[in-house]
C-alpha cells in the first residue's frame, strides 16, 4: 500500500498523453526543466547576497505636497519635485488603495487628467531617476466637477 503499481503509471501516463497530446509533453517538460533550473539560480542567489539590488535604495524619494484640484471633467494635479528625479509616473485608480494605472510619464510637476466622468479618482506618483524608480508617493483624490 501506498505506492503505485505499473498499472497506475500506465494510466497517468494515458491521462497526461490525453491531456496534453504527445507534442507538447517535450515543451511541458523543457518548461519544468527550465522552472526549476531558475528556482534553484534563485535560490541560491539569495544565500549567498546575490541579488542586492532588490534591497537597495532607490534613488530618489517620493515626491511630496501633491494636491489635487478638481475641475470641469478634469483634476488638476501638482506636487513637489524629488532631488534627482528626471520624470514622475502618475497613476490612477477608480478604487482607494489601487490598483493603479499608469496615465502619463512627465517631467514636469504637473499634469491635468482631462476627459474624466463624473465620480472619484485616486492618485499616486513615483519619481523616475537613473537609479530607478521611487515608491509610489501617498494617494490624493480628486472628484470632477
Amino acid at each position: 500500500m501506498g505506492e503505485f503499481s505499473i498499472f497506475h503509471w500506465l494510466v497517468v501516463l494515458a491521462v497526461v498523453l490525453i491531456f496534453f497530446g504527445g507534442r507538447r509533453i517535450p515543451e511541458v517538460m523543457k518548461g519544468l526543466g527550465e522552472g526549476i533550473r531558475s528556482f534553484k539560480d534563485g535560490m541560491s542567489g539569495a544565500a549567498s547576497g546575490g541579488g542586492a539590488a532588490v534591497s537597495q535604495a532607490p534613488a530618489t524619494s517620493a515626491p511630496t505636497g501633491i494636491t489635487a484640484k478638481p475641475g470641469k471633467g478634469q483634476v488638476a494635479l501638482s506636487w513637489n519635485a524629488s532631488n534627482g528625479a528626471s520624470s514622475y509616473n502618475v497613476k490612477r485608480s477608480g478604487t482607494s488603495g489601487g490598483p493603479y494605472a499608469l496615465i502619463v510619464s512627465t517631467a514636469s510637476t504637473s499634469y491635468t487628467d482631462e476627459g474624466l466622468a463624473s465620480g472619484s479618482y485616486y492618485y499616486v506618483i513615483s519619481s523616475v531617476a537613473p537609479g530607478g524608480e521611487s515608491v509610489n508617493s501617498v494617494e490624493v483624490t480628486g472628484t470632477p466637477s
